[in-house]
């Protein structure tokens, strides 16, 4: 009874790690279309403080993730097509000269993923790049074009924004940060916790325009980069990382004739509308939204390897609060799923705690920063659970069969 895990990110990794916890024998592959190395994704908006090269961020080589887990690895492969019915999947070896298509079979397929960063139309030439920092490859990518460099644009001031300034900033780069938002964070704090950590990182060395887009870039061999704003202001620089957030990865679920929204619509056992065709991770939608953060993952992939390998168990997730890197100003947010409600705050300065109040009168959200921040595990106590026991039912459909 084999088990095909498409994607050898967080989600995927752990997955297999869970999977042989409950059971030794389970054949397991892993497909991915990058090379397949273990490391911690939140690093990469820190590496620079850590003094860490690219490769010194990783933690597992593929050889050692293979010996460790017992699994088959497939490094460089892009999985062409599913075939539900028939339980198998076409890859393409994407570092050969010549074509190599291979068909797997598989008893249970998931879908991990992952998602992709949004690209935003700017107008640009063809030597301007866009860089974005999703993964290991990226951030090599990233670390190679800032070396000898000074002044870095980021679009977005969201968590990776914010971390990715956070971190340039503290080892003497020029930060701008551009956003459509009024204050930072604004989807996951009020407005006077953002302004607070806006004042913290302005005194650090990062300039906000915020209420502001980006228009287009101009080389110049004299003069540089020159990014331009929607006000008409202009900025020079001489690279541009955009993080205005991630769409899932669901082109091949789609095609599989998986029901997809935002993200893959998955039941409580994680279960796709095909039968046998799990996901889970940042390609996946829960109650009609994602969510891209590590905790998330770690439960669903523990709750789906109980359920792969005999025992049927409902994904649930307490409340999920997550530390910002930022270093100006300690910040831990546990975003609201559902957005109505009103912020309640309390607290002075950089010392704030706010509570989301839903419609119910109960809290299904808080955000903390500076010295209130240890109460980050008081209050996720407190909290709603971001995904309760028995509401989590998208899809319903025959759930008999597993791997043994």
């Amino acid at each position: 009874m084999s088990i095909v895990i498409i994607g050898a990110g967080h989600a995927g990794l752990t997955l297999a790690r869970e999977i042989r916890v409950n059971c030794k024998a389970t054949p397991i592959t892993i497909i991915s279309r990058d090379a397949i190395r273990g490391y911690y994704k939140p690093n990469l908006s820190k590496a620079l403080s850590m003094e860490k090269t690219p490769d010194q961020l990783v933690m597992k080589s593929a050889e050692t993730i293979a010996q460790d887990l017992d699994v088959k690895l497939l490094s460089h492969v892009t999985v062409i097509d599913i075939d539900a019915e028939h339980k198998e999947l076409r890859g393409l070896f994407n570092n050969t000269e010549e074509s190599s298509v291979m068909t797997i079979s598989y008893h249970s397929l998931v879908l991990a993923t992952g998602a992709s960063p949004i690209r935003i139309p700017i107008e640009r030439d063809a030597t301007t790049e866009l860089l974005s920092i999703n993964n290991l490859e990226d951030y090599e990518v990233f670390r190679e074009r800032i070396q000898q460099k000074k002044k870095i644009l980021i679009i977005g001031a969201g968590f990776v924004g914010c971390e990715l300034a956070s971190d340039l900033a503290s080892n003497g780069y020029d930060v701008d940060i551009v956003d459509l938002c009024e204050w930072p964070l604004q989807r996951a704090m009020p407005e006077v916790m953002g302004t607070e950590i806006k004042k913290a990182m302005a005194e650090q060395g990062v300039t906000w325009h915020l209420g502001k887009s980006l228009t287009s870039v101009k080389t110049d061999q004299e003069s540089g980069k020159t990014a331009y704003l929607s006000d008409g202001t202009s900025i020079h620089t001489d690279a541009i990382v955009s993080a205005v957030g991630l769409v899932p990865n669901t082109r091949l679920a789609s095609n599989a004739g998986v029901r997809v929204q935002r993200g893959i619509e998955v039941d409580a056992l994680s279960q796709t509308s095909q039968t046998d065709v799990y996901a889970l991770g940042d390609c996946v939608e829960y109650k009609g939204v994602t969510l891209p953060f590590i905790m998330p993952a770690t439960h669903a992939a523990k709750a789906l390897a109980k359920t792969l390998t005999g025992t049927d168990t409902e994904l649930t997730l307490p409340a999920l609060p997550v530390a910002v890197k930022i270093s100006a100003c300690p910040t831990v947010v546990c975003p609201p799923l559902n957005k109505k409600g009103i912020w309640q705050v309390q607290g002075a300065g950089m010392n704030l705690e706010a509570h989301f109040i839903n419609e119910e009168g109960v809290m299904s959200g808080f955000s903390l920063t500076g010295q209130c921040i240890t109460k980050k595990n008081q209050l996720a106590a407190e909290c709603l659970p971001a995904l309760p026991a028995g509401i989590s039912e998208i899809i319903v459909h025959n759930c008999t069969k597993r791997a043994g």
